[in-house]
């Protein structure tokens, strides 16, 4: 088989731009070293809310899922950091948060990669301060799973991410 049928029969194009998500996985995996910490954390898919009406129920949706990681974020610098220095001096990790489940209608549910720890923090340590920060955060399920990234992480956590946009990806937390 010569080269031009094979490109011709996987439809390699040498001049096509790369698509949004192929852009994305590069651009992460060039940055996976700056995020050594993988987190996923699951959700509950009912949002409670509390009005003077009282108590409102809703399936939880792509912004509930952001308001949640913006206030897990924020409990996890806080237990790292200690709030001074969190709230006052603006200390804080590094996270790429992703929303799987909106696409492929499955349990909404977040995963991180986490970089930026302070030199004191130990692996070990890592779990119990994401379960502590995780307890202090409303809509968060019990199960979460805390692991070292390796080099598939970045590939995994996008591969909701369509060849069209990369909306699924919670940029505002990055």
């Amino acid at each position: 088989m010569k080269l031009a049928d094979i490109r011709r029969k996987t439809a390699y194009n040498p001049t096509a731009l790369a698509t949004p998500k192929a852009q994305l996985r590069t651009w992460l995996c060039g940055k996976s070293k700056d995020y050594p910490i993988a987190i996923t954390l699951t959700l509950k898919q009912v949002v409670t809310e509390e009005s003077e009406k009282g108590l409102r129920y809703s399936k939880i949706s792509k912004d509930d899922c952001e308001r949640i990681a913006k206030r897990f974020t924020q409990k996890l610098n806080r237990e790292i950091f200690g709030k001074r220095q969190a709230e006052k001096y603006g200390k804080g990790l590094s996270y790429i948060t992703v929303v799987e489940g909106e696409r492929s209608n499955k349990h909404l549910h977040l995963h991180f990669a986490v970089g930026g720890f302070p030199k004191h923090i130990k692996f070990n340590q890592i779990d119990r301060l994401v379960n502590d920060a995780k307890n202090n955060v409303r809509n968060i399920d019990e199960q979460y799973k805390v692991d070292i990234a390796d080099s598939g992480w970045m590939e995994y956590i996008t591969k909701e991410v369509s060849n069209k946009d990369t909306d699924n990806v919670l940029w505002s937390l990055a």
